[in-house]
C-alpha cells in the first residue's frame, strides 16, 4: 500500500512540475508590466492581473494586450471585466 501511495505522490509531483514550467501563463507578466507602466501600484496591478487571468484564457489576454478589439462582444466583455476588476482591486493599495 505504501508503495502505491509513494508512486502516486511521485506522479503528482511530476505533473505539477510540468504544469508550472510548461503550461503557466505566458501573458501574466506582460499584462502586469503594462499595468505598472500606467502608473498603478504593484499591489493593484497584481490584483488586476489575477482578476483578469481568472476570467480570460491566455489567448484572450493576448488579444487584450494587442488591442485586438475586432469583435464587439469581446470588446464589451473586456471593458466590463477591466472596470469590475479595477473596482475590486481598489482596496489593494490600502
Amino acid at each position: 500500500m505504501s508503495k502505491v501511495l509513494l508512486w502516486i505522490a511521485v506522479v503528482m509531483g511530476a505533473i505539477y512540475i510540468v504544469r508550472v514550467n510548461y503550461f503557466g501563463s505566458k501573458t501574466y507578466e506582460p499584462f502586469m508590466n503594462g499595468c505598472l507602466v500606467s502608473g498603478a501600484s504593484e499591489a493593484r496591478c497584481s490584483c488586476l492581473s489575477d482578476y483578469v487571468h481568472e476570467r480570460f484564457d491566455d489567448l484572450e489576454v493576448g488579444r487584450i494586450l494587442r488591442s485586438d478589439r475586432s469583435d464587439a462582444g469581446f470588446s464589451e466583455r473586456v471593458d466590463r471585466v477591466i472596470a469590475a476588476g479595477t473596482l475590486a482591486c481598489k482596496s489593494a493599495d490600502q
